[in-house]
C-alpha cells in the first residue's frame, strides 16, 4: 500500500480504506504480507508510525522495510517500489 505523508500522517484515502475494512479483515487476513511506501517532503514518520500501528493490530507482515520517497522521485525510488511490489507478491505466492 502507499500513501502520501499528509500533515504527518497517511492520506484520507488510505485511513478510510483501514476504516472500513479493518473489522471485516481482522480474522480473515491475520498473517498476510504487505509492502508500504510513503511519498512526502518531509515528516514522513507519523505516516509510517499510523501504518505500523493499523497493520499491527490486524496483524500483518511486513515483507521488507518500509519505501519512503521525498520529493521528486527518482528512477531509484520507482525501482525501489517495484521490488518492494515484487517482495510481496512472492511471498503471497507462497
Amino acid at each position: 500500500m502507499g500513501s502520501p505523508a499528509s500533515l504527518g500522517y497517511i492520506s484520507g484515502a488510505l485511513k478510510h480504506a483501514f476504516d472500513v475494512c479493518y473489522y471485516p479483515c481482522l480474522d480473515t487476513t491475520r498473517g498476510r504480507p504487505f509492502g508500504v511506501y510513503i511519498h512526502g517532503n518531509g515528516g514522513t514518520e507519523g505516516a509510517e508510525r499510523g501504518i505500523t500501528a493499523i497493520t499491527t493490530g490486524l496483524g500483518w507482515v511486513k515483507a521488507a522495510g518500509t519505501v519512503v520517497v521525498m520529493g521528486k522521485p527518482s528512477k531509484a525510488d520507482v525501482e525501489a517500489c517495484w521490488e518492494l511490489g515484487a517482495t510481496v507478491a512472492a511471498q503471497l505466492m507462497g
